[in-house]
């Protein structure tokens, strides 16, 4: 039986439109299917199970097998533990949805594989039809007849020859004495000669039609380019899926709004292109988070780029990629603002060699100077380019550029991109406006707000029914456990009464999403009242069923970003009277709670917008959300009325601790948290000239009524600067470091696995995987002998070093015999010697994209280096490894090489304590940054490898500072460990600060089976000026890594 791959429910809609009257249809999901099966399979009806995943029902085995067998003179087959009687007649259809599906071999075997997935030859001919109908009705009615009338014409030749082939075959004796056979040979040839005549008549009708529409063709190609853009978004997020039944209603929209020019058939072709890419991008981005409104415009850019020849796709896969290489070939010049990921970047960009790319490297180091001055400009794409060389690259080369030498101007020049190509209006979406989308609505098709944390579309929902006249027929079920039945109810009477039916939180109930994706479907404009309405939200989520995601009208809701807009929104929200009077028994408690309210807004506003600056901000971005900060302003008020002194202490715990804390998983999170809020609940608020950062733009307004507050907020810069929630201007730079690098990832994993990477010559994909593969496994040394090991370095009470080291070779050896066998088995796979499985599929992928592979993750220590930046890492910690088994314990210890550092530190721990005889628990560490190298001392170790984030180490001084500016990480010097008695604790007097380490500058991780975090390292106390305190360095977000992502 067939097992057809359709997400776009071309298959689907052909089987129903094939079987309409007696077509059963059925899932997996429905209560007892088998009996419908059952009735079907013996009353000769055709089934459709559709919407399978990527396993089926054991009970389907028989019938997939077709395992009949005959009971007398029935023909029976035994479907679970029922036998039934089996119809000829039957006929069984299984399709699937999943764009990319992996069927074990025992499936495979037992159906037929059908793709009918939408393919771009396919398509682009179903887009010529549909506008040339448009255009010239007549050609395409032309068209339409003349493959009727060919089809005929030959047809009639064909039976005409079978004829005179079954006569000559049954004639007896001589054939010219046959008068029948010599009439109808005369005959024939006279048909012949006529329909001969109508084909060629035909054939040429037939290439004057075919000039007519080969006209039309650039827009046929473009849109049917443009649907395979809208059609991958869905591995970006699981809502954003299209119909192509939707995508056809806007190319036919675009053709009857498009600008008509009469006479002009170029120009109107250019109308067409624009009036439809506009259409589609607009339709679009109303149902786009924001994060990714500039990547799909950046995609629409490229596709447009590729239909029209003028992509250079050797340049784009280097910018998708993000100009990941190997190992630069030239040395980096000496300039100390010149990064080496920088470097590696511009040595990638060199091997382009065409055009401006040819010698780039040697000239850019011969202008280092010149680049100096780009480095440091606010506006680095408006600055003076050595050579001229700005004016002389296209947007895209430019781009390329600016991603090497400052990164965190990558997204101002991929804009410029996308409005050289397409204009700045793909730049800037159109506001989202609900009535224009209730507008576009139909009874039949489901609104569906897909939701970010903190949005609630029910206030403009019920502003909208007020507008509409419906806001008495309004039902809400918010979702959740055992809720299923009521929406069930609501949606029936809804749809027969004309009512407005919300269902709240559809993510919340996952296993009832089969009955709403039935009842979606049993929704027809015969049986349903004009002014029903189906209103879903949800937030995103892989369980939402697809088929209602395609066939609804989707609309995102974010809260509004910025500082700004946090604040006013708060105080926009706040009703006048319960402002008045709240805390008015006396002058000072009201103007206490005024300050202090103020004061929790902004705290809720920052802790918001820290999630914005990624693990500078908070180590695990939590959704802190509207109900905190009401549950805080509640307590404010209660606490204030009811105390005569101001209970400071109580107000942060129950903020800090326990209603925002709550959900704060991460210990240095909390630290930061319990510390944030301490500049808002405090003495010092209550004082006019008290300011929230140095640049005083930032504080709690004097005393006043809500709209001098208002007005205040409305004053604030709408771009908000770092120091407002306490970090250096630098996080800036990484925030938009971190939005350039997720958007080229996200569109880079979009892309198809083939075709030729950047600098690669233009070889096919299957090359590029063969030579990358055997690279890598040329530079993999073999594992380490660990029974030669052990005989050098035996277990030994007073040398835990041993031990620790025995340990570190398995691990290594673990992970590379699995990255070997996977390296292996991809050029296997390549050549066609092995199955291309699902991990081979995953590491060829990332070898591809530079990406480390996810199998290979699962065997490694922590890290998010790309892939060709991991093997030299790699390589790097077991040549480290292999001088220690060659030379004996290193003097200095590089700790960054370590898998797991835990044991590196508790062995040291283990020596220390066996060797004075004490208790390892009683043990701590103190630490000392050096001056200069120290080898071999007499207690403890000396450690190096680590970098700080956030701040920079001030050798000079001796203590940490503030970071210099696009200087985002700085290298600590050689550290002396000290392991002491926690009795006897000999840590420099200074100031301190407790400075977490992580193994990467993503900081959170998972608590694996030692107890111990996957990420997390230990603490060092850094010694600090007393220009600032420890708080400050909090709140900046300071912290030690092992190792940096490239």
């Amino acid at each position: 039986w067939p097992l057809m791959i359709d997400p776009q429910l071309q298959a689907n809609n052909w089987i129903r439109k094939s079987n309409q009257e007696q077509l059963k249809i059925i899932r997996l999901t429905q209560q007892n299917y088998s009996r419908d099966l059952e009735s079907a399979i013996s009353l000769g009806r055709p089934v459709l199970l559709e919407n399978v995943g990527e396993t089926l029902d054991p009970l389907l085995e028989p019938l997939l097998q077709r395992a009949k067998f005959k009971a007398g003179s029935m023909v029976m087959i035994r479907l679970g533990d029922s036998t039934i009687e089996y119809s000829e007649d039957f006929r069984f259809y299984i399709t699937t949805k999943l764009p990319n599906p992996h069927y074990s071999p025992e499936i495979c075997v037992q159906v037929t594989l059908l793709n009918f997935m939408a393919t771009p030859n396919g398509l682009e001919d179903q887009m010529l039809g549909i506008l040339v109908a448009k255009e010239e009705a007549e050609t395409e009615r032309k068209r339409l007849n003349l493959v009727v009338e060919s089809a005929q014409s030959k047809a009639q030749l064909k039976e005409i020859e079978d004829r005179i082939l079954e006569l000559l075959s049954n004639a007896k004796g001589n054939i010219l004495d046959d008068e029948e056979l010599i009439n109808t040979l005369a005959t024939s040839k006279l048909a012949s000669q006529r329909i001969e005549e109508r084909v060629a008549e035909q054939e040429k009708t037939q290439a004057m039609v075919q000039e007519t529409r080969d006209t039309y063709v650039p827009v046929a190609v473009r849109a049917s380019a443009l649907f395979f853009v809208i059609a991958d978004l869905c591995n970006v997020e699981p809502m954003y899926q299209y119909s192509l039944e939707w995508f056809y209603k806007i190319y036919e929209l675009s053709i009857a709004t498009a600008e008509k020019v009469d006479r002009n058939i170029s120009k109107r072709l250019q109308a067409l292109q624009n009036q439809f890419i506009r259409l589609l991008f607009e339709k679009t981005c109303d149902s786009l988070f924001e994060k990714d409104k500039l990547m799909f415009s950046l995609l629409l850019c490229f596709k447009s780029m590729e239909v029209d020849s003028e992509l250079n796709m050797s340049e784009k896969a280097l910018l998708l990629l993000a100009c990941g290489g190997g190992n630069p070939e030239r040395p980096k010049p000496g300039a100390p603002w010149l990064t080496d990921v920088s470097w590696a970047r511009i040595s990638e960009l060199d091997k382009l060699r065409a055009g401006p790319w040819n010698n780039f490297a040697a000239s850019f180091e011969a202008h280092i100077d010149s680049w100096r001055g780009v480095f440091d400009s606010d506006s680095p794409l408006e600055a003076t380019w050595p050579s001229g060389l700005r004016e002389r690259m296209t947007p895209l080369q430019r781009a390329l550029v600016i991603l090497a030498v400052r990164t965190d101007c990558t997204i101002p020049a991929l804009q410029e991109v996308i409005a050289a190509k397409l204009g700045m209006d793909f730049l800037e979406p159109p506001s989202f406006s609900l009535e224009k989308s209730f507008a576009d609505s139909s009874p039949v098709s489901p609104l569906i707000f897909v939701l970010s944390s903190g949005a609630d579309p029910m206030e403009q929902v019920i502003r909208l029914a007020q507008k509409a006249g419906m806001s008495e027929s309004i039902q809400s079920v918010s979702l959740g456990q055992g809720q299923g039945p009521m929406a069930e109810r609501a949606i029936s009477q809804g749809r027969s009464e004309g009512q407005w039916v919300i269902l709240q939180n559809c993510h919340l109930a996952p296993s009832w999403m089969g009955t709403l994706e039935v009842m979606v479907e049993e929704l027809h404009p015969d049986g349903v009242a004009d002014t029903f309405r189906l209103w879903l939200t949800a937030m995103p989520s892989p369980e939402f069923p697809v088929s209602v995601l395609q066939n609804g009208l989707k609309m995102t809701l974010e809260p509004p970003r910025g500082l700004k807009s946090n604040l006013l929104r708060a105080f926009a929200s706040m009703e006048q009277d319960w402002f008045d009077d709240a805390c008015s028994k006396s002058e000072a408690s009201q103007h206490a709670f005024r300050k202090m309210f103020f004061g929790l807004c902004f705290f809720h506003a920052s802790i918001q917008e820290r999630c914005g600056y990624g693990p500078l901000g908070w180590n695990i971005p939590y959704q802190f959300s509207e109900p905190d900060r009401q549950i805080c302003v509640m307590q404010l008020r209660m606490f204030l009325e009811e105390n005569d002194a101001i209970p400071y202490t109580a107000l942060r715990y129950t903020a800090s601790e326990a209603n925002y804390g709550g959900r704060v998983t991460d210990v240095h999170d909390r630290r930061c948290i319990t510390t944030l809020i301490t500049d808002f609940y405090c003495p010092e608020i209550l004082k006019d000239d008290y300011r929230f950062s140095p640049s005083e733009t930032y504080y709690a307004p004097p005393h006043g009524d809500l709209s001098s507050y208002v007005e205040y907020i409305r004053g604030l810069p709408i771009n908000q600067m770092p120091e407002a929630f306490g970090l250096h201007t630098n996080a800036n730079l990484v925030a938009r470091i971190n939005e350039a690098m997720r958007l080229l990832q996200t569109a880079c994993s979009l892309q198809p696995k083939s075709g030729s990477g950047g600098g690669e010559g233009g070889r096919s994909s299957d090359a590029v995987l063969l030579a990358t593969s055997e690279k890598l496994l040329g530079d993999l040394p073999e594992p380490f002998d660990t029974e030669a090991v052990a005989a050098s370095y035996p277990v030994d009470y007073s040398e835990s070093m041993n031990t620790v080291l025995a340990q570190e070779l398995l691990r290594f050896n673990k992970l590379l015999r699995k990255v070997r066998s996977s390296l292996v088995d991809v050029g296997k796979a390549v050549k066609g010697l092995v199955v291309m499985s699902a991990e081979l599929e995953d590491v060829a992928g990332g070898i591809l994209t530079n990406a480390t592979p996810s199998l290979w993750k699962r065997f490694s220590y922590p890290s998010l280096k790309p892939l060709l930046s991991y093997a030299a890492d790699l390589g790097a910690r077991l040549r480290f490894f292999q001088a220690w088994v060659e030379r004996g314990i290193p003097p200095t210890f590089w700790l960054s090489g370590f898998y797991f550092t835990q044991s590196f530190l508790t062995g040291q721990l283990q020596n220390y304590a066996r060797r004075l005889k004490l208790p390892i628990d009683m043990l701590i560490w103190n630490f000392k940054v050096l001056q200069r190298e120290l080898e071999n001392p007499d207690a403890g170790c000396v450690v190096y490898g680590l970098f700080i984030d956030g701040a920079r180490w001030d050798s000079a001084e001796g203590v940490i500072a503030e970071s210099l500016p696009k200087v985002l990480f700085s290298e600590i010097p050689h550290i002396h460990m000290i392991p002491c008695e926690s009795s006897k604790d000999a840590t420099d007097k200074r100031a301190v600060y407790a400075s977490p380490i992580y193994k990467t500058s993503e900081r959170k991780g998972t608590l694996s089976t030692t107890g111990h975090s996957t990420n997390f390292v230990m603490t060092i106390l850094l010694p600090i000026s007393r220009q600032h305190s420890e708080k400050h360095w909090i709140k900046r977000g300071v912290a030690c890594l092992t190792q940096l992502d490239d």
